[in-house]
């Protein structure tokens, strides 16, 4: 994905991620369809997937801790009214 924004370079990130079988069945026929490696796929997935979150003027002033548990991070978006 190339952007006209220079601002948005892409940097990459060395993640382990789990997901089920037919998951990964799915997206690996994904990116074979498009002609794309599987981190591809899951690169434009993440940038999909946050893409709207620009427009939500309630994730000003988040800050996001190097970990959390689930509990933590349900709160959090509780008290923002996220979900």
């Amino acid at each position: 994905m190339k952007s006209a924004n220079s601002e948005n370079e892409y940097i990459a990130l060395d993640l382990r991620i789990s997901v089920r079988k037919d998951t990964l069945r799915l997206i690996s026929e994904m990116a074979q369809d498009m002609g794309i490696s599987i981190n591809e796929v899951f690169s434009f997935l993440a940038e999909d997937s946050v893409i709207d979150l620009e427009l939500l003027e309630g994730l000003n002033g988040i800050e996001i801790p190097n970990k959390c548990s689930f509990n933590d991070l349900k709160n959090a978006l509780l008290k923002k009214k996220l979900c």
